[in-house]
C-alpha cells in the first residue's frame, strides 16, 4: 500500500460514533486563506458523545488537535482534562494526522 499523502487528506471530513459512547470527527482542507499560515485548515477531535467533567473537557473532548485559531495561537493540542490547550509545533499534515491516531484507542479511517 503507498504511504499517506497531503493529497489523500485535502478534503477528508468524517465522523464515527462508537458503542462505547466516545465519537472521533476528523476535518481537513487546504486552505489559502491568510488565517492559516500553514495551508491547512484541520480538527482532529476524539471525544466522548456525553462530557463528563472527570475525564473530559465540557465540551466532550478527550483528545484534539486543531488550528481554529493559527493566525493568532498557532497549532493547539487539548487533552482533558487541563483546560488549557498546549501549543505544538505543526509537524505537516500527514504527520500530525498519523500522530493523533497512535495517541487515540480507534482505528484509523481509511481515506483512500
Amino acid at each position: 500500500m503507498a504511504s499517506l499523502t497531503d493529497d489523500d487528506l485535502d478534503g477528508v471530513s468524517r465522523g464515527e460514533k462508537y458503542p462505547d459512547g466516545t465519537v472521533v470527527r476528523v476535518f481537513c482542507m487546504r486552505t489559502s486563506d491568510d488565517a492559516y499560515p500553514s495551508g491547512w485548515a484541520y480538527k482532529f477531535h476524539y471525544g466522548a458523545i456525553q462530557p463528563d467533567s472527570e475525564r473530559t473537557l465540557k465540551d466532550g473532548t478527550i483528545r484534539r488537535y486543531d488550528n481554529s485559531h493559527e493566525d493568532t495561537k498557532g497549532h493547539e493540542l487539548h487533552v482533558a482534562p487541563n483546560p488549557d490547550p498546549e501549543i505544538i509545533e505543526f509537524p505537516g499534515i500527514v504527520e500530525l494526522w498519523k500522530r493523533f491516531w497512535s495517541e487515540i484507542p480507534k482505528s484509523e479511517f481509511g481515506v483512500k
